[in-house]
């Protein structure tokens, strides 16, 4: 069974990254351009019924688009993983992430971590925080959330969009309900 997360994906943002990360002495093995992304929330094996539910869910979910300012390094030390991420963060994204953590919740996924770090990690097998960088200056402009899939190949792991949504507010209508876009 794949191991699935959902993930702000990076597609303009993760050369500038790499290019970044690679002009400076970052401990242990980077990660590929390709695999770069913000987590939102990590929910281990599920099966395909599993799967389905998760996207079910995941399709009815409200989110205005949002910008996130990554300006800050650090280190994970139990996982081995060096990042780059925001200072600050708006409450979009905390509900966000929160929201999506629930929905695998209710299907029995998740590791049960409460507390939300948003991140993207650069390096992993790091065995001990970068050195001092200068701060990191990016920003992401989000607008599109997605579920994806840790896939195991022998030129090492991909991680591979399943459904990615767009992000949009929920309009109120005392007559029908409307999305926009």
């Amino acid at each position: 069974m794949p191991k699935l997360f959902f993930a702000l994906p990076l597609p303009e943002l993760a050369p500038e990254l790499a290019t970044w990360r690679d002009q400076r002495p970052w401990p242990g093995q980077p990660v590929p351009e390709s695999n770069l992304h913000l987590t939102l929330a990590f929910l281990g094996e599920a099966d395909e019924t599993t799967q389905a539910r998760l996207i079910a869910a995941a399709e009815r979910q409200h989110c205005p688009p949002f910008s996130v300012h990554l300006d800050q390094t650090g280190w994970f030390q139990r996982a081995k993983a060096a990042w780059v991420g925001p200072g600050e963060w708006p409450n979009e994204l905390t509900v966000l992430a929160r929201a999506l953590r629930r929905h695998g919740e209710k299907l029995g996924l998740g590791n049960g971590e409460q507390g939300y770090r948003p991140h993207v990690t650069l390096s992993r097998k790091a065995g001990e925080a970068p050195d001092e960088l200068p701060a990191p200056d990016f920003l992401l402009r989000a607008d599109r959330f997605c579920l994806y899939q840790s896939v195991s190949t022998p030129d090492g792991v991909h991680y591979e969009p399943l459904a990615c949504w767009p992000l949009r507010a929920r309009v109120k209508n005392p007559h029908r309900e409307e999305l926009t876009p």
